[in-house]
């Protein structure tokens, strides 16, 4: 099994339009995805944290980790008629994360769907068919940052994992 191609960057919010590129492309193509990380202000307890378990253990570890992750992943092309986006959100706001979401004035835009809302699984949702990835990639980052416990920079990192 091949290693899949990425491309890693850093942007500023509402700077969307080198991610957006990319999941036009991956939509295109049928493959592929995108994670989005917010920067976070890091304190000497958090640097000796990562450093001793890294980024997965803090991401995927027995204790929930203050920071959300999202997930961008464009249909495959035989459902691109028929399916939007996925967004995936792990996050660490608990149960019932879709009306915390609109609490802090962030709703699913019209058409969008949830696939799933779980407390250790994360949320999960559908875009409509055909809509605008800048909008996609700017409703994932707002979503994230409005579940994210740890202090942001504003700031946020992009991972494109290539078809």
């Amino acid at each position: 099994m091949s290693k899949r191609q990425t491309e890693t960057f850093e942007f500023m919010p509402p700077e969307f339009g080198r991610v957006g590129a990319y999941l036009e492309t991956l939509c295109e193509s049928g493959d592929g995805w995108i994670n989005l990380l917010p920067g976070i202000v890091e304190d000497e307890e958090d640097v000796q944290e990562a450093s001793s378990g890294g980024v997965f253990s803090m991401l995927f570890g027995s204790k929930t980790s203050p920071v959300t992750m999202g997930t961008l992943m464009a249909p495959k092309r035989a459902r691109a008629p028929f399916d939007g986006v996925t967004i995936g959100l792990m996050h660490p706001a608990g149960a019932k994360v879709v009306r915390q979401l609109a609490e802090r004035g962030v709703t699913l835009p019209s058409g969008w769907i949830v696939r799933q809302d779980h407390p250790r699984r994360g949320l999960v949702v559908r875009s409509s068919v055909g809509a605008a990835a800048a909008d996609v990639v700017a409703w994932a980052v707002q979503a994230g940052g409005a579940l994210c416990r740890q202090e942001m920079t504003g700031q946020w990192r992009a991972v494109v994992y290539l078809p």
